[in-house]
């Protein structure tokens, strides 16, 4: 029975094995990851060329060229305000004029005043978008488009405007003034504060420009103000002050729009001041900055299809070559995949059923493949445990079964009247209840080692101490067989443990070599540093270990070949005890060993040397 179990257990581990060296080469890029790179740049690519494509194709409603011609329009509808602004001091009056905009420009037109009132609007129903908001400032200077230099707009004349007599007259004038020139003239044009201006060539005859350009009696008194405000400027700033303001009407080139200028000209602070200065005088015949709302008929609300027919069926195309595209690239990357976790899905289900032997065994290029090889690995390992469980079992109960067998023999030959007397069968059952004792007492111990719940006293000791103390308390027991028992040791052996852990791993060691050591042999305890480590060594020259059964000297109750066991000197505990103590104070205990030469087994240590 218990060679079907030690063939089990190498069956799993041969399997383990196998599925370790299977996935212990070289690494491969996951076919998975390829396939979503893959997928990935296929949708990349597909949307980039739709995208450029839809760009170069399609026909929006609010495209770039439309959202230009509103921009346009927008822009006429302002200038408009702007002029209308400054002919009126106030807003009250202004929808009928936004009425007529509205009808020539197509744009629905409100205007708002600061506080959030309503003064016009052309389409009351409509939403008034806070992004469809701009703010009118009539006064606001503007960059001449030519010059840079800033100005007030067109239509702000303020005190400048000339009634309708004295346009009468400066307009005779003016026709006056081409008619002699003649072909000398060079442009005609009229002010938005009504003012006509005729421009001729340098070398022209004056032909009653001068008179022309003569201010008149309220153009006189506005340039005189102007002139007071620009000083006051100048003098708060601590700048010369000027002597007068004029309008800027040169013979041959004279300005489109009003235009003044102070004498003398070039002074960057007279140019400012004189600037605040018509502001400030323009301000009381000017309209107050207003909230303007621009917006197409609907409110610039976007409907769902902005978009010509044609527009709308390429749309639709791309769309569905899109969704088409990502279809694909997920049937390229869920289906294998979902069929390798189908396959994975059943070995586990057969594992779950009991089938020790369930494995996914997935090819090494599967998506999964890394899953199902640790899946074969942990299935291979748990069917190992369960054999090594078995055999643990199957063990226990033999090492009990010969004590309570031999108790209950004799204590059945007693009842008879037969056999031993009461002080004999007295010893005899003690002896086995002892050996049951120990047997039950090791296993607790390894338990404890091996969950990691042993409880340590750790604390500063000398190794060399220890060592030279087993070495004197087994040096009878050797001497008793005819076996040489030597200790070597290179001086201190400092580290921070458990004395008396370290004490039972080394007497394990001890006692186990001495009873595998034939009389006439010898046994050497060696304890070195080397490497931050304190190394102790058990060497004896007794029968040895067969390579086979090296790998399993730790294993629970294994004793090897019956001819290294001596019936009641062990438990097969011993070294299994003495590697989990040596796990449990962080060190290691390894073996080494050659059939008929005889054992090393040694116990490495971390060294703690005190300060």
């Amino acid at each position: 029975m218990r060679s079907g179990t030690e063939s089990d257990e190498s069956m799993a581990d041969d399997m383990s094995n196998s599925r370790r060296a299977g996935t212990a080469g070289p690494r491969r890029v996951p076919r998975l990851l390829a396939r979503y790179l893959a997928a990935g740049l296929l949708l990349v690519l597909a949307s980039a060329g739709g995208t450029v494509w839809l760009a170069q194709t399609s026909e929006y409603r609010y495209d770039e060229q439309a959202s230009g011609a509103d921009l346009v329009r927008d822009e006429q509808v302002l200038d408009a305000l702007r002029t209308w602004a400054g002919r009126h001091d106030g807003w009250s009056d202004v929808g009928s004029t936004l009425l007529l905009l509205s009808q020539e420009t197509g744009r629905r037109i409100a205007v708002v005043d600061g506080a959030g009132t309503v003064i016009a609007d052309t389409a009351p129903e409509l939403p008034r978008p806070a992004a469809s908001t701009r703010l009118l400032d009539p006064l606001e200077p503007l960059g001449d488009p030519v010059t840079s230099e800033l100005r007030l707009p067109d239509g702000i004349s303020g005190p400048f405007s000339l009634d309708d007599a004295q346009r009468d007259q400066l307009t005779g004038q003016a026709a006056a003034v081409v008619a002699c020139l003649g072909d000398a003239v060079v442009d005609t044009g009229v002010w938005g504060s009504g003012r006509p201006v005729v421009n001729g060539y340098d070398d022209a005859p004056d032909c009653g420009r001068a008179a022309l350009n003569t201010p008149l009696p309220s153009e006189r008194v506005a340039l005189d103000e102007l002139r007071d405000r620009t000083n006051a400027c100048l003098l708060a700033a601590n700048a010369p002050l000027v002597t007068d303001v004029e309008l800027d009407l040169s013979p041959s080139s004279a300005p489109a729009q009003l235009a003044l200028r102070t004498v003398p000209t070039g002074d960057d602070s007279a140019d400012g001041c004189l600037l605040q200065a018509r502001i400030d005088q323009a301000r009381a015949t000017t309209a107050p900055a207003v909230n303007v709302v621009l917006t197409d008929q609907r409110g610039d609300a976007q409907g769902p299809l902005d978009a010509s027919p044609g527009s709308i069926a390429r749309v639709g195309v791309f769309v569905v070559v899109l969704l088409a595209l990502l279809a694909v690239a997920a049937a390229l990357i869920v289906v294998p995949t979902l069929r390798s976790a189908r396959r994975l899905e059943t070995a586990v289900d057969r594992f779950s059923a009991g089938d020790r032997e369930a494995r996914a065994a997935l090819p090494a290029r599967d998506d999964l493949a890394g899953v199902g090889a640790a899946f074969d690995r942990m299935s291979g390992e748990i069917a190992g445990h369960e054999a090594s469980r078995r055999r643990l079992l199957g063990d226990i109960a033999h090492e009990l079964r010969s004590p309570l067998t031999n108790i209950r023999g004799w204590v059945e030959a007693a009842d008879d009247g037969l056999g031993l007397d009461d002080a004999a069968l007295r010893r005899l059952v003690l002896d086995e209840a002892g050996r049951m004792e120990r047997i039950t007492g090791d296993l607790q111990l390894l338990a404890l080692a091996e969950a990691g719940d042993l409880v340590l006293e750790r604390r500063a000791c000398d190794a060399a101490v220890i060592v030279r103390e087993l070495g004197e308390a087994y040096r009878a027991q050797a001497a008793s067989t005819d076996i040489a028992l030597h200790v070597e040791l290179s001086g201190p052996l400092p580290l921070e443990t458990d004395p008396a852990r370290l004490r039972q791993i080394l007497d394990n060691l001890l006692s186990n070599a001495l009873r595998h050591t034939p009389p006439g042999g010898r046994v050497d305890l060696e304890a070195v540093t080397a490497d931050d480590l304190v190394r102790i060594a058990v060497v004896d020259t007794g029968e040895g270990i067969a390579p086979a059964d090296l790998p399993r000297v730790f294993d629970r109750l294994w004793r090897g070949e019956p001819s290294r066991v001596r019936a009641g000197q062990s438990t097969g505990l011993g070294l299994s005890i003495a590697r989990g103590l040596a796990e449990a104070l962080g060190g290691t205990l390894v073996a080494q060993s050659a059939l008929g030469e005889g054992s090393r087994f040694e116990l490495s240590l971390p060294a703690r040397v005190p300060e």
